[in-house]
């Protein structure tokens, strides 16, 4: 008798599968999840429009808002385009394509403009603790603002050059016989993104472990609360002003903890993208990466959905603003 070894790698998924499982988390699940996040943040900006921007705290989360809400927009219109009915449907654009640039770019963007400005959100709370008589000379309303706009800037810039290799033009695709908008690609377009790739994985992984070092930070002092009561008090600083300081650090570190949870899995997944070449988009793994990097999408899309709810449950400020919108809205109805 012949002993036969058959070679099957468990970890080679069949197209069909990722299709079906893509198209049902993409579609579905991650879309259902993403239009409600769009609602909630949408939401936050009217909030804290009505509160003003008085207070740097409001300033820098109504950045993170914003970033929240480009992200989810983003994934929104990407699986609008990944959703067999609308690719389908007959339209002068091929839309697998086009998300690439118009969706897959942008998203980029907002998620690394969501991290840093969540790192810089978390840092200003250290330096509250650290240097809380000159806090509010350092960080102003005026440089708040210009630091947030800043890293707006930066990130646009760090991906504006996928703009240049990436073109949207018309192209005949013989398998339909029609002339549809696509991509083209420039010749030094793999120069180009493997450098950008390479700058973007490396501006998640400073901004994951800025946001982890300060948030470690944040912790550490609470433990010493005592002590930063009394140094609080020796700065003469007034009790009722303590007290929203400390809830406020409280809140921050609420933001910055699930940040940290749920960019976890998505960080893992690019880590071991880098490690292993074969677990990405053009290897052997590319179906178990599409189908880690969905799930992975979803915890990202919950971490820019719940911070309505943070900010909800542990801002009376907050909470008082939303209580008194919906008696406006309720008066006007009657």
């Amino acid at each position: 008798m012949t002993n036969v070894t058959l070679g099957y790698d468990i970890w080679v998924i069949e197209d069909n599968i990722r299709e079906m499982f893509v198209t049902i988390t993409c579609c579905i699940v991650n879309a259902s999840i993403a239009f409600f996040g769009i609602i909630f943040n949408t939401l936050n900006v009217v909030v804290f429009i009505k509160m003003g921007f008085q207070e740097t705290t409001n300033i820098s989360l109504m950045g993170l808002t914003i970033s929240d809400l480009g992200c989810l927009l983003t994934l929104e219109w990407i699986y609008l385009c990944f959703n067999p009915l609308f690719s389908n449907a007959g339209l002068p654009f091929v839309s697998f394509e086009i998300e690439y640039i118009t969706g897959g770019w942008p998203h980029v963007c907002f998620a690394r403009i969501t991290a840093f400005i969540t790192a810089f959100v978390t840092f200003e709370r250290c330096l509250c603790i650290v240097r809380p008589l000159e806090v509010k000379r350092i960080l102003t309303p005026a440089r708040t603002f210009y630091i947030i706009v800043g890293i707006y800037v930066l990130m646009f810039v760090s991906v504006s050059p996928a703009f240049g290799v990436n073109l949207l033009q018309w192209k005949f695709y013989s398998s339909e016989n029609k002339t549809r908008i696509g991509i083209v690609y420039t010749e030094n377009r793999n120069e180009v993104e493997r450098v950008l790739f390479a700058t973007n994985n490396s501006c998640g992984y400073i901004a994951f472990l800025m946001v982890s070092l300060f948030t470690a930070v944040l912790i550490s002092r609470l433990k010493l609360k005592g002590r930063w009561r009394q140094e609080s008090v020796a700065a003469d600083l007034a009790g009722s002003a303590l007290s929203r300081d400390r809830k406020v650090m409280k809140m921050v570190l609420t933001i910055s903890a699930v940040f940290i949870v749920f960019s976890f899995p998505i960080t893992i997944v690019f880590i071991g993208t880098m490690a292993y070449p074969q677990f990405g988009t053009g290897g052997k793994y590319a179906n178990l990466f599409y189908m880690c990097a969905q799930s992975a999408y979803l915890m990202e899309i919950i971490n820019s959905s719940v911070n309505f709810f943070i900010y909800f449950m542990m801002s009376a400020r907050f909470r008082k603003t939303v209580s008194g919108w919906y008696r406006d809205i309720v008066k006007i109805k009657k």
